[in-house]
């Protein structure tokens, strides 16, 4: 149990350290699953050229892991161009990787409250809210991140894992983790497996109760 424990939250933390957003004339792009979510304001603001070079030499510090040198440039450039949703998302990922939850939570509160459409940024709040020990809340985010991006298999995979190891609902979590497979364009082996493992369990946890 211990081992598949640790093995889902490992592929659960995945989705938020691998990702990258990049703001490019009102539109943000998150990886790894490239997808577009328009974060457009009523007016389109200009992005600086100096935005621009120094939005680009942050993103390669997150791709490079030196999240250290990665708080400090976002921090800067968060209070620098405050109206700019991506610059608070990537504080939000340099504040996660160096385990202040608790921050990384209000920087994606701060890129939401500016775009309140950015997708990823919920589901990537919703994953600092769980490592913060926030799991109520956790689960409010990716429902609402559900209702942004309903076909989204990310968000049902990590739902399916908060409710399997931090909430203890076999069902919903089973049911999650069927939606995320069949949102994907590949079969996943590993949830796969989580999914018979669930089923079994939650037939005997039926059964119990039905006892």
């Amino acid at each position: 149990m211990l081992n598949r424990f640790a093995e889902q939250l490992s592929h659960g933390l995945i989705l938020l350290a691998a990702v990258v957003v990049l703001l490019l004339q009102g539109c943000s792009i998150s990886q790894p699953k490239p997808q577009v979510a328009d974060t457009a304001a009523p007016e389109e603001q200009p992005i600086p050229e100096a935005l621009t070079a120094a939005y680009q030499q942050g993103l390669e510090l997150l791709q490079d892991k030196k999240y250290d040198e990665a708080l400090v440039h976002w921090q800067g450039l968060a209070e620098e161009y405050r109206q700019f949703p991506g610059c608070w998302s990537n504080l939000g990922i340099a504040q996660f990787n160096n385990q202040a939850y608790e921050a990384s939570v209000k920087s994606f509160d701060q890129a939401l409250s500016i775009d309140s459409s950015f997708c990823p940024a919920l589901k990537m709040k919703a994953l600092a809210e769980r490592e913060a020990g926030h799991f109520k809340k956790s689960e409010e985010t990716y429902l609402s991140a559900l209702q942004c991006a309903p076909g989204d298999a990310d968000v049902h995979y990590n739902l399916g894992i908060l409710y399997d190891l931090y909430m203890q609902d076999l069902a919903k979590a089973l049911e999650h983790y069927q939606q995320a497979a069949a949102l994907m364009s590949q079969t996943d082996e590993t949830l796969a497996m989580w999914i018979t493992d669930l089923e079994r369990r939650n037939a005997e946890q039926m059964a119990g109760d039905d006892s």
